[in-house]
């Protein structure tokens, strides 16, 4: 788990969602750059709403709800890439890590950027090809990794994701987001 939390009424204002769609309990790390990456972890409750009624006597988190962790934890690595790439042009330094994010997360030039770069970008779940492998219960934590592989001119950006509870892999495969900027 990283040391590096960031508050989460920024963590907040840096996504678009809020409960009962929140599906980000934490960003555990992030790396900026060519072969960067970020992981993020949701943890499964028994009163999570979606688990009341999917197989009610045996609940087990279901698959459209682990895409959807999928296309947040991606869009949080876009949107991470943003600010970074932002505050290097404004700053002339180099954002690498969540620790220099959480370095910087609460001086007024940050937050600016994030809550400009938020009102700017919005961002969908657009297609997804995902094999699922295993299965998330309450009380499990998962942990998903995403990467962004490619982005095409028409504002589609294709993410390798991959879903662990501990060290067994549940589910991976490919996002596709659609992010414009107005």
């Amino acid at each position: 788990m990283s040391k590096y939390v960031i508050p989460s009424k920024i963590f907040l204002e840096m996504g678009g969602w809020r409960q009962p769609l929140l599906m980000v309990d934490r960003i555990n790390d992030y790396k900026y750059g060519e072969n960067g990456y970020v992981k993020v972890v949701k943890h499964v409750t028994y009163n999570d709403p979606y688990l009341l009624g999917h197989f009610p006597n045996d609940p087990i988190m279901p698959g459209v709800i682990i895409s959807e962790i999928f296309g947040q934890a991606s869009e949080y690595f876009s949107f991470l890439t943003d600010i970074c790439d932002i505050y290097r042009k404004c700053f002339n330094e180099e954002l690498t890590s969540l620790h220099d994010i959480h370095a910087r997360i609460n001086s007024a030039e940050m937050l600016d950027i994030i809550r400009t770069r938020r009102s700017q970008v919005r961002g969908v779940l657009a297609a997804q090809n995902i094999k699922f492998k295993d299965i998330a219960y309450p009380g499990d934590s998962i942990e998903v990794v995403s990467k962004l592989a490619f982005s095409d001119a028409n504002g589609f950006h294709h993410y390798s994701v991959t879903a662990n509870v501990g060290k067994r892999i549940i589910s991976h495969g490919t996002i596709i987001n659609f992010r414009e900027t107005q």
